[in-house]
């Protein structure tokens, strides 16, 4: 995989875009990203990489049919991470494999249609779309399809320096729906591959994350399983580019989000990292008066990454 994804000829190339679109997953246009975050969720689940590869592909298929051959999607490889989200929705919260591959497809091709009209409407403010179109498609399906098993209690874990390293990383994994700290590892040396401190950023994120909500009473079990690091991490990967202090903010507004959420009793997935980012790019742009030049741009680092 690694000789095709690093050759010129024309077989390499789709290869290389599709591992691009991966990557955009952690807002990273950049084919390690991709290729190794796709081997985390291969670890974590081969029913999970099958969910991956069929929201890409129907991600990939909607827009090349729906979008001009030079359009942004296209371009910038943004087609296939919002249908490959919703894919991987589908298959974490629908057991039977024939019926979540059914919602898998559909939900990744209503996911890569609202992606176009949902950039216009935010581009008008200068916020990217990040992971909203795949999170409005699953929210819309889950009331009716989702299934309800009971989830068994967390088993006691051990607490120190290396149980919280672990649960850093094990705080990645969730981005794509998997756990486990393989998983997250992998995830994280993609980051570092794209750029060192985008892995820094988001580990820093997760261990960030998991602070916070151990501070707002989640029990240790939890904490250190690494379900609480996920939308803190990409809040700090979404924002980390304005610096540090509005990185901070992003984290324990995501954080917030997620507790009010988690209240509630709603699935809030990465909603929370969503508009956590969206209010500090958003107080941002106005406050310090942050040039609207890159205000086109659906997704952060699509330049930056470009490998």
């Amino acid at each position: 995989m690694s000789i095709a994804l690093h050759t010129d000829a024309a077989s390499g190339e789709p290869l290389r875009s599709f591992a691009r679109s991966l990557g955009q997953i952690v807002l990273q246009r950049n084919v390690a990203t991709g290729a190794l975050l796709f081997a985390g969720v291969l670890c974590a689940s081969p029913r999970l990489a099958g969910a991956l590869v069929i929201g890409a592909i129907v991600g990939k298929v909607i827009t090349l049919i729906t979008e001009d051959a030079d359009s942004p999607a296209l371009r910038d490889d943004l087609y296939a991470f919002n249908g490959a989200l919703a894919a991987l929705a589908a298959f974490t919260f629908i057991r039977d494999a024939s019926q979540a591959t059914a919602v898998a497809i559909l939900a990744a091709m209503f996911a890569t249609l609202l992606a176009s009209p949902l950039t216009r409407i935010l581009s008008l403010r200068g916020l990217p779309m990040f992971s909203s179109p795949a999170i409005i498609v699953t929210w819309c399906w889950m009331p009716l399809l989702a299934d309800r098993g009971e989830v068994g209690a967390l088993g006691p874990v051990p607490a120190g320096a290396a149980a919280l390293t672990k649960a850093a990383f094990g705080g990645l994994a969730p981005i794509v729906f998997a756990s486990g700290a393989v998983a997250g590892a992998f995830i994280a040396a993609g980051l570092f591959a794209a750029r060192p401190a985008r892995g820094a950023w988001a580990l820093g994120g997760s261990a960030a994350g998991a602070a916070l909500h151990a501070l707002c009473g989640t029990s240790d079990a939890v904490v250190l399983s690494g379900a609480c690091g996920f939308n803190a991490a990409l809040a700090a990967l979404a924002t980390a580019s304005l610096g540090a202090r509005h990185a901070f903010i992003a984290i324990a507004l995501a954080v917030a989000i997620e507790r009010v959420a988690d209240c509630l009793g709603v699935a809030a997935l990465t909603a929370p990292f969503v508009l956590a980012s969206w209010t500090v790019i958003a107080v941002a742009r106005r406050v310090e008066k942050i040039s609207k030049g890159e205000s086109h741009v659906v997704h952060p680092h699509v330049r930056a990454q470009d490998r």
